[in-house]
Formats: C-alpha cells, structure tokens, sequence
C-alpha cells in the first residue's frame, strides 16, 4: 500500500506542484491517493484557481538529512529558500528557487524551479528542485508530501510563519 500511495504521489508531483492555505499544522499521516492512470492525472494538472499569500516553514526530511525552508508566496508565484547540511561538501547549504502554484484532482501542487545557491548566486546543478503536494482529505486531515525530480520522497510538516 506505501508503495502505492508513493508512486501515485511521484506521479503527481513530478507533474507539477502546490500549496493550500493552512494555519499552522503537522503533517498527518498519507492516505491511500488513488488514479486511474498517468495520462489521467496530466489531465488535471492546472493553474490553480486562486493565488496564495503569505508564508510558511516546511520541514522534512530525505535520507536522514532535515530540511528546513521558507516559502513565501505572492500570488501564483513567490520564492522558497531551503536549509540543509550537505554531506557531501560537509556544510550547511542555503538554496533558493522559484515556486508555481498549480492544482490537480489530488489536491494543490506547488513546482520549484532554477535552484540557486544563496551565497555563490549559482546554480545549484546538483540541487533536484523541490515540489510539494497539499491537499485537505474529506476527513478533514492535511497532506502534506514532498518530493523532488530525483523522486525522493517526504512527509513534510507546514508552519504557518511571519515575516516582516
């Protein structure tokens, strides 16, 4: 069933992206997300029909390594900067991108592009850019998943957040 649930979301986030607006909230456990086919969801996948504002901490975590970023959206678009320790260059790295809210019958998709490295200006060609997947069950619960174009995937916890 993981398999399943994280396959459908690979297929969907690899897609395209988005947010939803939430208060502050912890990721709940997935929820079986379920399609036909992948043509079916290319289908659904939109320019969301309302824009985003505001900002929030994601949190989440691929191969044991926590990633903390700040998103802020301004519409349909905004910007995202992500903190990480990198094993490989064995420091912590700062990485900016471009973030496009879309939307899909499994909920809100946010699609992060041109990842920059903040202090080099950079392009961060070994930074897979990030996209995540929000949406609100009927139950009521949030999902809130990540994963990037190299399809590592995370749950990922959202705080809503101000900045001044």
């Amino acid at each position: 069933m993981m398999k399943l649930i994280k396959t459908a979301s690979v297929a969907v986030l690899l897609l395209g992206m988005g947010l939803t607006t939430v208060e502050s909230v912890r990721a709940q456990s997935r929820e079986q997300i379920t399609t036909s086919n992948s043509y079916t969801v290319a289908q659904a996948v939109t320019r969301a029909n309302s824009p985003l504002y505001g900002s929030w901490k994601l949190t989440y975590s691929v191969n044991g390594i926590v990633y903390e970023s700040v998103l802020i959206m301004n519409g349909y678009t905004g910007g995202m900067g992500t903190t990480y320790f990198d094993p490989r260059l064995r420091r912590t790295r700062v990485i900016s991108q471009f973030m496009e809210l879309r939307s899909s019958s499994q909920g809100l998709i946010l699609v992060g592009s041109n990842p920059v490295d903040y202090h080099t200006k950079r392009p961060a060609t070994d930074y897979s850019p990030d996209n995540f997947l929000f949406s609100i069950r009927p139950n009521g619960r949030l999902v809130a998943i990540t994963c990037d174009r190299a399809r590592q995937c995370s749950d990922v916890n959202v705080e809503r957040v101000r900045i001044n």
